[in-house]
Order: structure tokens, then sequence, then C-alpha cells
């Protein structure tokens, strides 16, 4: 009860506002107590930049959004992939989520667009087909004469499950559909593949035909 107490009154730091934060920041992906409590103290330090920081978070929370069209992050919207002049149209890479979009961006061979699922197929997790946006997928399709889709998806039970369902899904359309070919390793996630890697990937990607 005295512990419980002493959490009431602000924890170990006898500062309410502290562990407030402490519990905050803790919820974050990646960061546990002690992590989170590292990241406190630095924050409420004088010469922190906690105030630009939350400054930033505030814009950031307020600005940013999904894109309509692809679904990638952006401000503006539609995102300037989906309305640059200099993207082709007709090469659609399929995505699981906005963060599967950057290391494309940033290795910068890519020139298509984008399409992003928001997850990947898993009865198992409750995730079904209706749960996913493939009938906005259909539409970009047919409205962008896309003639390949590239799917970038995870090397995982999920990321074939979503594959299989794709190709049943355009099977009737005159479309060449590939997949990211050597280098992702099996269970492996796209958002943290290194930019060689890839590269050498899409450059021999195949086609699901093979």
């Amino acid at each position: 009860m005295a512990r419980q107490r002493d959490l009431q009154d602000g924890g170990e730091f006898q500062s309410p506002a502290l562990e407030r934060l402490v519990r905050g920041l803790s919820r974050l992906p990646g960061l546990g107590r002690k992590s989170a409590t590292r990241i406190a103290l630095h924050l409420v330090a004088k010469e922190s930049p906690a105030l630009e920081l939350a400054t930033a978070m505030a814009e950031a929370r307020a600005q940013v959004t999904n894109c309509s069209r692809c679904g990638a992050i952006t401000e503006p919207d539609p995102c300037r992939i989906c309305t640059s002049v200099h993207r082709n149209a007709e090469l659609l890479c399929v995505v699981a989520t906005p963060v599967d979009v950057l290391p494309f961006e940033k290795a910068g061979f890519y020139r298509g667009r984008y399409f992003v699922l928001g997850g990947l197929l898993s009865p198992l997790d409750g995730v079904r087909a209706d749960d996913l946006p493939f009938d906005r997928l259909i539409r970009r399709i047919d409205e962008d004469g896309v003639r390949e889709m590239v799917m970038a998806l995870d090397a995982s039970v999920e990321g074939e499950t979503t594959a299989l369902y794709l190709q049943r899904l355009v099977a009737d359309r005159d479309l060449r559909m590939t997949r990211l070919a050597t280098g992702i390793p099996v269970g492996g996630a796209l958002a943290y593949t290194d930019e060689i890697t890839l590269q050498r990937a899409y450059q021999f990607r195949r086609s699901c035909d093979s």
C-alpha cells in the first residue's frame, strides 16, 4: 500500500508530472521504463529541446495525414508522389504500411507510384479481405492504367497470403504482376531492409507466373 501511495504521489521521482511523462514515453514502441526514464530526465533538463520538440509533435499531429489516393504519409493531399508528372503512373508498388514506402524513396531508384494496403491478410489475427482497401486498389489500377504491379510485401506467411490473394484479385486484367526477388530474408520486415538489398531485390523481381 505504501508503494502504491508513493506512485500516486509521483513514484520514485517525487513528481507526478515526471511520472506521467515516463509512463507516456514507455507506451511508445521499443521503449521500456528504463529508456523512457532516461529520455524524460533529459527532456526536463534546463538545456533540453523539450519545448521545440513539443511544438514539432503538435504540428506533426495536426498536419500529417495519409494520402487519400495511395495511403502514404503526407501533408498535401493527394501526396506529391501521386501528383508528380515525373512518376510512372503505369507502375504501381503495393506495400503493407506507410513506413514501407520510406526505404524505396530513400534509395531513390524507384520511379513509379505506390498503394498502401494498411496491413496484411491474417485470419488468425482477424484481418480479412474486407478489412483492407482492395476495392480502392482495383479502382486505382483501372483509373491510372497500371501495366505492372510490384508486390513489395514482407517475406512472411501474412505477406505470402496477401500476395496470393492479390494475384487472384487481378487475374482477369491485362496486368503484369511481379514480386521482389532475392535479398529480402524470410521473416524479415521490409521497413528495416538496407538500400542495397532492397535495390537488388527490386532489380531481380520475378513474374508471379514463374
